[in-house]
């Protein structure tokens, strides 16, 4: 029986690879479960095989089903029903194998190195490993939050200038409200209280009878 013996990277580094050989017999799941194990990822999401060109253009998609109860499991659109020999038409023929699309997808490209006599050992394997393969999910450091310290100073100084303006307010109504209760004294107490005998009122300034008229100094009218 013939082994196919992949070189599997990753698709935007070429330099972290992996060389995995799998019987002609085997299936495209076994073929899925050695490269989960060979680049160390969980193995907890939905995963495609596409059968491709020269160009990585893709084709017929092979897809994983995790629920072998669906009545269609048996199609050879199916991971664990397609086996790997009827689909490996081209001496260098290539697969894209895609993984959990729903986070961001990984994208490895699979291409047939060569084909092997079968030996007497497990498979499928992992043949060669070169390079670190990038960590599965990636973690964001949460943002720090920033203190708005300028804004805190604006405030402040609006504080402060309501304060004055609120002082010289204050100052200003004092003394329009002392303005308004020195119009309201009629003039006869003012004149009291100031003891001004030009502002008296309140005396007949008219001549008594019995006084003499002509006694008036006459330079007074001058």
């Amino acid at each position: 029986m013939s082994v196919y013996r992949f070189k599997v990277y990753f698709e935007d580094d070429e330099s972290v690879y992996r060389e995995i050989e799998i019987q002609a017999n085997q299936t495209f799941e076994d073929l899925h479960t050695v490269i989960q194990k060979a680049i160390e990822f969980d193995d907890k999401h939905s995963a495609s095989f596409f059968i491709s060109n020269d160009t990585w253009r893709k084709g017929k998609e092979i897809k994983l089903l995790r629920d072998k109860k669906n009545a269609d499991s048996k199609s050879g659109s199916w991971m664990h029903a397609a086996k790997i020999a009827p689909y490996m038409e081209d001496p260098h023929q290539k697969l894209v194998y895609e993984y959990d699309p729903q986070n961001g997808c990984w994208t490895l490209y699979a291409e047939l190195l060569k084909i092997l006599p079968d030996s007497p050992v497990s498979y499928p394997r992992i043949s060669k490993s070169k390079g670190k393969a990038p960590v599965q999910y990636k973690i964001v450091a949460p943002a720090q939050a920033v203190l708005p310290e300028e804004e805190d100073e604006v405030e402040t100084e609006v504080k402060e200038d309501d304060n004055y303006v609120n002082e010289l307010t204050g100052r200003y109504a004092g003394k329009e409200e002392q303005d308004e209760q020195d119009e309201e004294i009629p003039v006869g107490v003012k004149a009291e209280a100031g003891g001004a005998e030009e502002f008296g009122a309140g005396e007949d300034d008219t001549v008594e009878e019995g006084e003499d008229e002509g006694n008036l100094d006459v330079e007074e009218f001058n």
